[in-house]
């Protein structure tokens, strides 16, 4: 009988092959969930840096009002493209309609907690920066002149 329950323990401990290569299959298979799992956001961030010349472009084309920066306009508002459309700076006068900067908000499909913070900035607040879909962007409002936002795309860099 003891002899009997010897054997039956050490065929219990070693297992059959089909079920080692069954936990090894397991094993493999919760590895490479955790590493697909765990890149995910990176590799959104890199589309979105990819994509983002060509959104600043878009946001371009379809919210710049065309008006000549005057530093006196605090009426206005204006956009200007640079680095070669790898950055944008929108400079929204104190008493201006805003009209523009909704547009770019909106077109860059910023999320409602970061517009929220630029469109609640105050002087005392100073310069301040936000990493987001794949770009940084920047604002600092001043009592005097108004909002100025800059977007700048990562992959400029």
């Amino acid at each position: 009988m003891m002899e009997q329950r010897a054997e039956h323990k050490s065929k219990h401990v070693k297992g059959t092959p089909l079920h080692w290569i069954l936990v090894a299959i397991i094993v493999l298979v919760i590895i490479v969930g955790t590493v697909v799992w765990k890149s995910t956001p990176y590799i959104q961030e890199k589309r979105a840096e990819a994509a983002a010349p060509a959104l600043v472009s878009k946001v371009n084309t379809e919210c710049n009002p065309d008006v000549a920066f005057s530093e006196t306009a605090y009426d206005k508002e204006v956009m200007v493209t640079e680095d070669g459309g790898k950055s944008m700076t929108l400079l929204s006068g104190k008493d201006s309609s805003k009209k523009t900067l909704d547009c770019m908000l909106a077109k860059y499909g910023m999320p409602d907690d970061l517009k929220q913070r630029i469109l609640g900035a105050k002087m005392d607040d100073g310069l301040k920066t936000e990493r987001w879909n794949g770009m940084d962007v920047t604002w600092i409002y001043n009592d005097n002149t108004g909002l100025q936002v800059t977007l700048e795309t990562l992959n400029s860099k």
